[in-house]
């Protein structure tokens, strides 16, 4: 348990560095940038960050797993999945930018799209997942603070005003680079592009898109909501509720990256130890406890002041729905113990059920209730939803993993 402990440490700081840089980030282009501006670049960062899991289709979890029962392959594995999602990441743009040319969207949001489309090369080389399979999470947090840092430093140097909005996903783009070279270097990756590598991808492929179906599907109800408002509502509220899906989107973050510390431990439990299994999840559920307690539930009450210090009073109409999402949000946190449990257990199918149950009610939710209701809707959904996702992985997780003696029938 010494070394869980030490992967959630360095996991949280990385997480607390990358979050209070990345708030400070958010903070600044919603300032600068103004409501409109900044609804332009939250509308085009959506689409990228949907697309992303495209590039990855759910081979990064895959890896992660796979890395935990067989670390002599380490190079091999991201070597493999690296090469396989940079030709995914290369057609997806050159679609994307295709699209977008021939879109009826205003030019600075078809400006927006392709520059923020050059993080899905991004997503493509990045080996952060690697080092979580080898439960190296302190290389995670020198990930996350080099880019954060850069991030934060070229974007205070460059970006002065709305009509700088283009060159903020550029920034992010760069930022990225450093740690990738050396990150690349230090695994030994190279490409591997022949048909053998290809049929050996597909081989992964027919576990990982489970995975990956999981990912897309929670995409759906917990990001589609912005590009449905985009749809039917003027971009001004875009950037209002991306106030709110920011904030809920980084405790989010938090936790879902401490899944990652927690996924090899699990992985690694259900094959050999039971009892190891069942302390470690049980101790996952008291984290979700105490970040309610002490984290969730003061924010509620400290929203609005929040909101007027950190963006100012035009951001004030994010608040209500921001207070709706954070009910939504506490179950959200109760559900990853669960989900990831079932994930560690090779029962990711279950979690894939729920999730596309989850994401086709977010959309029939959303497309009823946005077009007449705009952000209110949009963040009554988002919690409708959450309860539905976590009483169906609550339900799942009792009947099939009752106790630790049945984990492997």
């Amino acid at each position: 348990m010494e070394n869980l402990s030490k992967n959630f440490i360095w996991l949280a700081a990385a997480n607390i560095v990358s979050s209070l840089f990345g708030a400070g980030l958010f903070i600044y282009l919603a300032r600068v940038l103004g409501p409109d501006a900044f609804g332009y670049l939250s509308y085009a960062l959506t689409i990228t960050f949907f697309l992303a899991n495209f590039v990855d289709m759910g081979l990064s979890t895959y890896g992660i797993r796979e890395i935990a029962k067989n670390r002599s392959r380490v190079s091999d594995y991201a070597s493999e999945i690296v090469s396989f999602r940079f030709i995914v990441a290369s057609a997806l743009f050159f679609l994307l930018t295709v699209i977008t040319l021939f879109s009826s969207h205003p030019s600075i949001l078809k400006a927006a799209i392709i520059a923020s489309a050059l993080l899905m090369f991004t997503f493509a080389l990045a080996t952060e997942w690697v080092f979580q399979g080898v439960e190296k999470m302190r290389m995670v947090f020198i990930s996350f603070f080099v880019t954060s840092f850069l991030q934060v430093v070229l974007t205070l140097l460059f970006v002065k005003k709305p009509s700088d909005i283009l060159k903020a996903p550029v920034i992010y783009f760069l930022a990225t680079i450093p740690i990738l070279i050396v990150y690349l270097k230090i695994l030994r990756c190279r490409a591997l592009m022949k048909a053998e590598d290809m049929k050996r991808m597909f081989s992964y492929l027919s576990s990982s898109l489970v995975i990956w179906s999981i990912s897309i599907f929670a995409q759906v109800y917990n990001g589609l909501d912005i590009l449905i408002l985009g749809l039917f509502r003027p971009m001004q509220e875009v950037g209002y509720f991306t106030i709110a899906r920011r904030v809920v989107g980084a405790f989010i973050f938090f936790m879902v990256f401490l899944t990652n510390a927690v996924l090899p431990r699990l992985s690694y439990a259900f094959c050999n130890d039971a009892r190891l299994f069942k302390t470690t999840t049980h101790k996952f559920m008291k984290l979700a406890a105490l970040f309610t307690v002490f984290i969730l539930l003061p924010s509620i009450l400290l929203c609005e002041k929040v909101v007027i210090f950190a963006v100012g009073k035009d951001y004030l109409p994010a608040v209500m729905p921001l207070n709706i999402m954070i009910v939504g949000l506490i179950f959200v946190l109760f559900n990853l113990p669960y989900s990831t449990g079932l994930i560690a257990c090779g029962k990711e199918k279950d979690v894939m059920i729920q999730t596309a149950a989850a994401a086709g009610l977010s959309l029939l939710l959303n497309f009823i209730i946005i077009p007449k209701y705009g952000i209110i809707g949009a963040s009554v959904s988002f919690t409708i939803v959450e309860i539905f996702a976590f009483v169906w992985i609550f339900l799942i997780y009792e009947r099939k993993i009752q106790h630790a003696g049945s984990l492997k029938k």
